[in-house]
C-alpha cells in the first residue's frame, strides 16, 4: 500500500466506525450460453399461481450461496408464480455482475462493495439501484491467525494472506484501523479468499482473511479466529440490485418477486423442508447449513426497510467508504455518488 494509506484510512474507514456497534404460470428456468448459466430445478407448485403482477419476465441471476435461501425456496416451491411474479431463475456458472452489466440479467444479488464498482461503470441513463438487503455477514468472514497471534496488534511484522482490492482487504483495513495499525506494518500476501484460507491451513502464512469453512476449521490447525464480521456486521452485505428502468416500468413485478423471497425465507426459517431444499440446492448437509446460518443475518423486506430507508444515510456513507477504497486501489478512477443508489420504492 502507498505511503498515504493512513490518510486514506482516516477518510474511508471513519465513515464506517458505526458498523462495529451497531407471469402467471410456472416459474421459468433457462440455460443461457451467453450468460454461462444453468437452470436450477423447480419443484412441484406449492399453491396455485396468482394473477400476474406484470407479464414481464424477470431474469434473476443466482450464484449458489446460503444467503439467497429465500430465493432458493421460492424457486423450488414455485412461490414466484403463486405471488404473480414471472421469474426466470438463472443459476450462473460465471460472474452475475458482468452478466447484469451487459444486459443479460434484470436482477442480481451483489455485495455493497460490488455495487459501488457497478455504479462506477453504469449507463448513467439507466442507473444501478439497490432495492433490498438479502443478507449480512455476522461472522461468516474474518481473520484467522496462529494461536500465538493473540490480538490484532500482534499481526505487526507477520505474513497475512488476503485478496488485494477485495472486500476482504477492506475488512482487514477496518480491523487494523481499530488498533491503530497500517497495512505497511505487516507483509501482505495477495491471493483470493479460498486460497488464503487453504494457504493458512497449510501453515504457509501467519494469518489470512477468508470465510467459512476456513474460519471454523482454523482451530484444527493450531489457529483461531482473530476478528470477524461479527465485530462489524454492517460491512459485508448482499443486496438485490436492479436497473432504474425496471423499477419505473415493472414495480409490481419486483414487489411480487420480493414478496416471494420473504415467503421462501419464512419457510426456510421455520420448516425442515425449507432447510432441506436449500441444502440440496447447494449440495450441503444440514449440519453445514445450520452452522453457516449462525454466521449470517438473512434479511426480510421489513428488516431491509429499517436498514435502507430509516438508516439510509449510514448505508450511503458505508458505500462512500468503499468508493474511497477503490480509488486508492486504482480500481475506479473517480468517486461514486452514493446518494442515488438506494431506491425505497418497495416500502412506499
Amino acid at each position: 500500500m502507498k505511503n498515504n494509506q493512513k490518510g486514506f484510512l482516516t477518510l474511508a474507514m471513519s465513515t464506517l466506525l458505526f458498523i462495529a456497534g451497531c407471469g402467471a404460470g410456472n416459474t421459468n428456468t433457462s440455460n443461457t450460453d451467453a450468460a454461462a448459466a444453468t437452470a436450477a430445478p423447480t419443484a412441484e407448485a406449492a399453491s396455485q399461481a396468482a394473477p400476474a403482477a406484470d407479464d414481464v419476465n424477470i431474469r434473476f441471476g443466482y450464484s449458489p450461496w446460503l444467503g439467497s435461501a429465500g430465493a432458493i425456496v421460492a424457486n423450488e416451491k414455485n412461490i414466484f408464480a403463486a405471488k404473480g411474479a414471472n421469474v426466470e431463475f438463472v443459476q450462473m456458472e460465471g460472474n452475475t455482475r458482468d452478466a447484469f452489466m451487459s444486459g443479460k440479467l434484470d436482477a442480481v444479488v451483489q455485495s455493497l462493495d460490488a455495487v459501488v464498482q457497478m455504479k462506477a461503470n453504469e449507463d448513467a441513463k439507466d442507473p444501478v439501484q439497490v432495492i433490498a438487503v438479502i443478507d449480512r455477514s455476522k461472522g461468516a468472514d474474518g481473520i484467522i491467525a496462529r494461536k500465538d497471534i493473540a490480538a490484532l496488534q500482534d499481526l505487526k511484522g507477520k505474513d497475512i494472506a488476503v485478496s488485494i482490492g477485495s472486500v476482504a482487504h477492506f475488512l482487514l483495513l477496518h480491523a487494523l484501523q481499530t488498533v491503530d495499525l497500517r497495512e505497511s506494518d505487516m507483509n501482505i500476501v495477495n491471493m483470493n479468499n479460498n486460497l488464503a484460507g487453504s494457504t493458512f491451513m497449510a501453515g504457509q502464512v501467519d494469518a489470512a482473511v477468508t470465510w467459512e469453512p476456513y474460519l471454523s476449521e482454523a482451530a484444527a490447525k493450531d489457529g483461531h479466529l482473530l476478528y470477524s464480521t461479527a465485530d462489524a456486521p454492517n460491512l459485508i452485505v448482499d443486496a438485490l440490485v436492479v436497473r432504474k428502468s425496471m423499477i419505473d416500468e415493472h414495480p409490481e413485478a419486483l414487489k411480487a418477486m420480493v414478496a416471494a423471497f420473504d415467503e421462501g425465507l419464512e419457510l426456510f426459517n421455520t420448516t425442515d423442508e425449507g432447510k432441506q431444499l436449500v441444502a440440496d440446492a447447494l449440495d450441503m448437509d444440514l449440519a453445514a447449513v445450520n452452522s453457516t446460518i449462525a454466521t449470517l443475518d438473512l434479511t426480510t423486506s421489513e428488516a431491509s426497510k429499517t436498514m435502507l430507508v430509516d438508516n439510509k444515510a449510514e448505508w450511503e456513507s458505508t458505500m462512500g467508504g468503499f468508493s474511497a477504497f477503490f480509488i486508492d486501489q486504482k480500481i475506479i478512477t473517480a468517486p461514486v455518488d452514493t446518494a442515488g443508489i438506494i431506491n425505497g420504492f418497495l416500502y412506499e
